[in-house]
């Protein structure tokens, strides 16, 4: 059987751009050979590169391909690597969509409606998943701090409600730090989300597709280095525990598990997923779902798939069957 060209997307146009091209870089040495030709393909808003022995290659955007010694090498299938725009959000999906091109992640709509915090929240609440209260701030719009204190309480969260690895979040603990978090989770031209204080244990739990079939992996305590699981705590302080399988109650276990599969349903999830809860003496609580998880070493999702028995040459070769598989239907 001949072998697979795969294009490992990464880079996009946010601040997760390092962490993308981690996740891009460790996917690149597990997939195995004997299978796929893999090309890291660097997406940025100067154009888009293949990154091959040295050299940097320009993508031919009319039907993704590339020439290599004087021949013109088109792509098969995409392990999505992106974290945030374009290929969190839906934008890049829908380009391959329309070229005809498998991917590795979900699609249009699922990406889209996961990636806006208020949008997913309001989604997924309406059909019965405990969420925090909130309240949206559209960027540029007027608000009242006082207001939405007296409604959530303090301390909130502060966040972006497009964005990940916890970049512009903000713990708001007293009034006079409001406006400056507005600030902070603005600061990448998108609106703000003020979540009301979930007060628990933070886990995360990572899942994927066998067969058409959700399937949870583990659920991974997460102890910060900080006072929440911020950007640092996250990737740069070794102090930060994540500990699987997670020390809760089996019942709150189970339904971490069963309420991952239960959200990658509703989603209509494809490909890996991770979701981050909060477990309190109220419940289990989604934080987000994340459905282009990061894929570095100090990500979650490598050591859940390692925790259940995978090596990632095996792991991450099961998302592209999956993808061939799911495109083939």
């Amino acid at each position: 059987m001949a072998k697979k060209n795969i294009a490992i997307v990464y880079g996009g146009f946010s601040a997760e751009r390092v962490i993308s091209e981690k996740s891009a870089q460790l996917v690149h040495r597990h997939l195995p050979e004997e299978k796929y030709n893999a090309f890291l393909v660097d997406i940025a808003r100067g154009g888009w590169l293949v990154d091959h022995k040295g050299m940097r290659i320009p993508v031919d955007k009319t039907n993704f391909s590339f020439e290599l010694d004087g021949m013109s090498l088109v792509f098969d299938g995409v392990f999505n690597a992106i974290h945030g725009t374009p290929g969190e959000d839906g934008k890049l999906q829908g380009y391959f969509d329309v070229m005809g091109i498998p991917y590795n992640n979900c699609g249009v709509i699922s990406s889209a409606i996961s990636f806006s915090k208020s949008a997913c929240n309001i989604y997924l609440g309406a059909l019965g998943i405990k969420v925090a209260r909130s309240r949206l701030i559209r960027l540029g719009a007027a608000y009242n701090a006082d207001e939405i204190i007296a409604e959530l309480g303090l301390p909130c969260f502060i966040k972006p409600t497009d964005g990940g690895s916890s970049i512009g979040i903000t713990k708001v603990k007293e009034r006079n730090q409001f406006d400056a978090a507005v600030v902070s989770a603005q600061a990448e031209q998108t609106d703000a989300l003020v979540e009301s204080f979930l007060e628990g244990t933070e886990v995360s739990c990572g899942c994927i597709s066998i067969q058409g079939t959700p399937k949870a992996l583990a659920v991974t305590e997460i102890v910060p280095a900080n006072e929440f699981f911020d950007f640092e705590s996250k990737y740069t302080n070794a102090k930060t525990q994540e500990i699987t399988p997670a020390r809760i109650d089996a019942k709150d276990y189970d339904e971490v598990m069963r309420t991952t599969e239960e959200i990658y349903s509703m989603l209509n999830g494809k490909g890996m997923i991770r979701i981050d809860f909060m477990v309190g003496k109220e419940g289990v609580y989604l934080i987000e779902p994340n459905t282009t998880p990061g894929l570095s070493e100090a990500s979650i999702l490598p050591q859940q798939a390692v925790y259940c028995g995978y090596d990632l040459d095996s792991f991450f070769d099961l998302s592209l069957v999956e993808m061939f598989r799911q495109h083939s239907t």
